[in-house]
């Protein structure tokens, strides 16, 4: 005799969504003290996986070739002027995801949250792919001007400030102070030193914070007995939270381990190496979460899905399944905002 089920409590997918992935928002996506891009990259909520941004062709706030350009004799018509260019670049969200399953038993006994606890584990990983993905932007050379009068890439210092490197008496100030000079000048201004951050990680911070110009600066700092006692001012591997007129320097920790489990451990920091220490610069005007509008934010990550966490009891399999999702496009919104340096060591 054939048997029929009936859809039921025990039988029936069910996913939640809502408090979970509110919490995961808090503690990742949107604190600043979890994951270092939540402090150099804007956040930009959207609607549909695909759309387009407004970039504004920014040399036309400035250009004055010559004062007769503008003029407006008496009597005579009125100067019919320019279009100002607007270019309407496409983004495209993609979709990652990375899942776990715990048996219902040990759901069931466990001393503590334990299917939160593996959500916020899934989490981590998947904002250790998110700042791969940005990193990966922010440290491709053909995202920036390789050559020419904006040029903001430059594989090495030297090529920046001749014959200079991050070990050069002064050196990091003189490279600092050139990126933000170009930087300024790239964007006519509309990026101020304030807005400007330089990202580094561990290993080139530890390079900086020990470079003659940098001692010199500390020793001169206000608080500089702050330096030797570790306080929060000098938290970031010893350099100070701004240098040089910069309005911050972000030192990005993320660890990545690109080892298969059981096999050699091997893992490494996001830009840079210690052979050749990278330096980015990027600008982030306003606060973490932007909107849709023109924006002098370098880097823009477009999230249709912010970390969705979903759950779902498996009566059949006696288990507890869960994924954390993340459908977003990591872009570089304003390049000429930004400032990469490949081997600041050279």
């Amino acid at each position: 005799m054939a048997e029929y089920g009936v859809g039921g409590g025990l039988n029936t997918f069910v996913p939640t969504f809502s408090a979970a992935t509110g919490q995961i928002q808090i503690e990742f996506t949107r604190s600043v003290n979890r994951f270092p891009i939540t402090q150099y990259a804007q956040i930009v909520p959207v609607q549909q996986q695909s759309g387009y941004y407004l970039r504004i062709d920014e040399q036309e706030t400035a250009r004055v070739v010559n004062t007769q350009d503008l003029q407006w004799p008496l009597g005579e018509d009125r100067p019919t002027g320019i279009n100002s260019d607007f270019e309407f670049n496409q983004f495209t969200t993609q979709r990652f995801q990375t899942s776990f399953h715990i048996p219902q038993e040990t759901a069931r006994q466990a001393q503590w949250d334990i299917v939160a606890s593996h959500a916020r584990i899934a989490a981590a990983k998947m904002m250790t792919h998110r700042s791969l993905r940005m990193a990966t932007q922010l440290t491709t050379s053909s995202n920036y001007n390789t050559s020419g009068g904006s040029q903001n890439y430059y594989a090495a210092a030297t090529d920046l400030v001749t014959g200079v490197n991050i070990t050069s008496a002064d050196g990091v100030q003189q490279i600092i102070r050139a990126a933000i000079e170009r930087i300024v000048q790239n964007t006519v201004g509309a990026v101020s030193p304030k807005d400007i951050l330089l990202i580094v990680n561990p290993t080139t911070a530890r390079i900086l914070a020990t470079s003659e110009g940098v001692r010199d600066y500390v020793k001169n700092y206000p608080a500089a007995f702050s330096f030797l006692k570790g306080d929060d001012t000098f938290a970031a591997y010893g350099l100070p939270q701004t240098l040089f007129g910069l309005g911050g320097v972000v030192v990005d920790d993320t660890v990545r381990v690109t080892s298969r489990k059981g096999a050699t451990d091997a893992r490494s920091f996001l830009y840079g190496t210690a052979s050749a220490p990278g330096m980015v610069f990027v600008s982030r005007p306003g606060g973490l979460i932007g909107n849709e509008g023109p924006s002098f934010s370098t880097a823009t990550i477009f999230a249709y899905e912010d970390m969705t966490v979903e759950t779902m009891d498996d009566p059949w399999n006696r288990r507890v399944r869960g994924s954390v999702t993340d459908n977003s496009a990591t872009v570089l919104t304003a390049a000429l905002s930004g400032l990469y340096i490949a081997d600041a060591n050279s």
